[in-house]
């Protein structure tokens, strides 16, 4: 009588590009998340929540210049969200592909930090092109914190992701190449 040894599944292995991918979708959807959760914490503490969501839809869609008269529609807060959920989603697939690069290849990290500081100036020039409907009534602080903290949740996300980039941010630092 033959006894098989019981052989363990193989999980088929994942393309670079599928990883890359659902790590951005996870990244993005964290940034997304964590700045929506921001506004709607500052907006309930002012007694108006989804105002924000609803004051960025209506100067993206309508072409809003007041925010007096910036309604809480639904639709235009559904609409605003999922833009801002594909931006963030964007954002997300290209520092995902980035941390990637960065497993292989330390130098990658100064791409990074350009990569944030574009991402922070253009979230700085569309409240300054928005005008004073944007930065009078969010305030240039709760924009700049809503990105780092964005910026926090997605680079932890994706530390967890490549362990490696931990030791190749030191390695920057001390190779002589």
């Amino acid at each position: 009588m033959s006894t098989a040894e019981p052989t363990a599944a193989t999980a088929p292995t994942r393309s670079a590009t599928a990883q890359v991918l659902e790590d951005g979708l996870f990244a993005g959807s964290i940034g997304a998340g964590v700045v929506a959760l921001w506004y709607l914490v500052l907006d309930s503490i002012a007694g108006r929540p989804l105002f924000t969501p609803a004051l960025l839809g209506s100067v993206l869609f309508k072409g809003a210049t007041d925010a007096a008269s910036v309604v809480i529609d639904p639709q235009i807060v559904a609409w605003y969200t999922a833009v801002h959920f594909l931006a963030f989603l964007g954002v997300g697939i290209i520092a995902s592909w980035l941390a990637t690069q960065f497993d292989r290849f330390p130098s990658v990290g100064v791409a990074i930090l350009f990569l944030f500081v574009i991402f922070e100036t253009m979230f700085f020039v569309f409240a300054f092109a928005a005008g004073r409907i944007v930065l009078g009534t969010l305030g240039l602080w709760t924009i700049a914190v809503a990105n780092l903290l964005a910026a926090a949740g997605m680079a932890l996300y994706l530390l967890r992701r490549h362990p490696n980039a931990l030791r190749n941010m030191n390695r920057i630092w001390t190779d002589q190449e």
